[in-house]
């Protein structure tokens, strides 16, 4: 018989481990699905049922306020409409006097505007036509809802009076009912048009009318069960009157976000517990058939002519202990040896880290003013030199602000120099809530300042200059331990690039001279405007 053909039957001490190793993991693989699957249909459940009191509680919550707010304006608007003047003429003081409306207006029944008093009414000539025909009705708009009654002494019609809600309170109603940051609660007239509130996209105008709530159950919230067509689960409730209805949205995604953390989180125990159970079996498989594996082996290298192999053995006293203790010594050598070196690599790659940390501190104290922490002098030069560049290329416009404390020296004398330190602090805070996002503020120099202001023409930054001015001006300081406030003001010298990067400096510089000229505390541009 054929030792080659016999040896390659048998069955291999590695194939053993292998099969013992994939019975445990199955095993505990569906043991572990099974579970999963339990928990994971229990808590979606509890989910769903969570989901469907909290979104009813916010509607019945919103609700009562917001048709108490409307039918209370309706009656205020009513009673003004009664008492009409017929001069059509909507007295002063009546927007004075109501709770409710930041603007009234008078309509004529075309649609048109007779008279108007605060807010504008910004609609389009239908919807304004509508008003005028259809009073009483609410539509939305951007100063706020919009309601329209009848106007006029008598029975006949002579006009339409609509009052647009401030927004503020609605707003407020609204949010105060959310049941968290993630819900949206608005108000939609019967054809799916915002009123108040968020406006809703508009694959979800359609799941509005499915999920409206029925009135005599406003309890229970319909929700979508298609999550590829409906990214919403919502439901609307009718608000009463003007055929409006009260809507209340959850992302789909974002409400689903705690179910699928909890999925996560059980997977993650899953595969940990497969690892567990899989480790162990493999570690009492792989002690079991150690001793004859490890002969196994040596005798295929033996047959294979590696006659210099050292055979030792398990524990005891044969050949197999000998062998297996042999190579547990290389093992732990060489596991030992991957220890060093690793430690040795995560030693280099803190190194690296702390050295990019420290480069990076140093870059930013380069472009920073230690006082005022604004960028100084050196950086705004050259982003200055960039923007030019970027404007000559685009074609946009530029402006510069050159802002200097007026009697700052007087200051400096008469408090000493930490005093002003802590001005010039103050005032580096004040300009860095004033200036917008896109402009760029640093710190000139002594007590100069400047501002480039990004695609801005030279209205545009004078506007800023003044509301810089202004902001400064109306500001107190506690630069002393005295603790009594201190007041300063700027002069501040505008310009517009024209083209030469030197006469745009010149200009605003030359500018700011002017406003110390004129008296100070002033903003200047470069073609003469001033302000007080």
């Amino acid at each position: 018989m054929d030792n080659s053909a016999s040896n390659s039957a048998r069955p291999s001490p590695r194939g053993l481990t292998s099969r013992i190793l994939a019975l445990v993991v199955a095993s505990s693989l569906v043991t572990a699905l099974a579970v999963s699957a339990i928990a994971v249909r229990g808590a979606l459940s509890d989910f769903h049922r969570n989901l469907e009191r909290t979104q009813s509680r916010a509607l019945v919550a919103a609700l009562e306020p917001l048709l108490g707010r409307f039918a209370s304006g309706q009656r205020e608007l009513e009673q003004l409409a009664t008492g009409f003047p017929k001069t059509r003429r909507i007295p002063d003081s009546a927007l004075a006097r109501s709770p409710h409306f930041g603007g009234l207006a008078f309509l004529a029944d075309g649609g048109h505007v007779i008279h108007a008093l605060g807010s504008a009414v910004d609609l389009s000539p239908e919807t304004m036509a509508s008003l005028a025909a259809d009073a009483p009705t609410l539509v939305g708009s951007a100063e706020g809802p919009i309601i329209a009654v009848p106007g006029g002494r008598s029975d006949s019609r002579s006009g339409t009076l609509i009052g647009v809600f401030r927004a503020a309170p609605i707003r407020g109603l609204l949010r105060a009912a959310r049941p968290d940051e993630i819900t949206a609660l608005s108000l939609i007239d019967s054809h799916g048009a915002t009123i108040a509130g968020p406006q809703p996209a508009t694959d979800r105008i359609g799941q509005i009318a499915e999920s409206a709530l029925p009135e005599d159950d406003p309890s229970s919230v319909r929700r979508d069960q298609n999550a590829l067509a409906k990214p919403v689960i919502g439901s609307a409730v009718p608000l009463g009157m003007f055929g409006c209805r009260l809507l209340i949205e959850t992302p789909r995604a974002a409400a689903y976000g705690p179910i699928q953390r909890l999925v996560k989180q059980i997977v993650a125990v899953d595969l940990v517990l497969i690892l567990l159970f899989g480790g162990l079996a493999y570690r009492m498989t792989r002690t079991a058939m150690r001793p004859i594996q490890i002969l196994s082996d040596d005798a295929q290298r033996i047959a294979a002519g590696q006659f210099d192999l050292k055979l030792s053995e398990p524990e005891g006293n044969d050949e197999v202990a000998l062998l297996a203790r042999s190579f547990d010594d290389m093992v732990c050598r060489m596991r030992n040896e991957r220890a060093e070196i690793r430690a040795a690599n995560q030693k280099l790659r803190d190194h690296n880290t702390q050295l990019e940390q420290a480069n990076e501190v140093l870059s930013q104290l380069s472009i920073t003013d230690g006082l005022t922490k604004l960028h100084n002098h050196r950086y705004f030069q050259d982003s200055l030199i960039r923007e030019i560049k970027r404007v000559r290329r685009v074609g946009e416009p530029l402006g510069m602000l050159l802002i200097d404390l007026d009697d700052f020296k007087k200051l400096n004398d008469r408090r000493g120099h930490a005093a002003g330190d802590e001005l010039l602090a103050g005032v580096a805070r004040i300009l860095h809530q004033v200036v917008r996002e896109t402009d760029l503020l640093a710190r000139y120099g002594g007590e100069e300042f400047v501002v480039m202001c990004v695609n801005t023409d030279r209205d545009g930054t004078y506007q800023l200059g003044e509301k810089i001015r202004l902001a400064i001006a109306e500001s107190s300081f506690i630069v002393d331990d005295s603790m009594r406030p201190t007041g300063v003001t700027v002069s501040v010298g505008v310009a517009a690039f024209n083209g030469d990067r030197k006469e745009f400096f010149h200009a605003a510089d030359r500018a700011l001279y002017e406003a110390k000229a004129q008296g100070k505390n002033c903003v200047v541009s470069a073609d003469g405007k001033a302000s007080f």
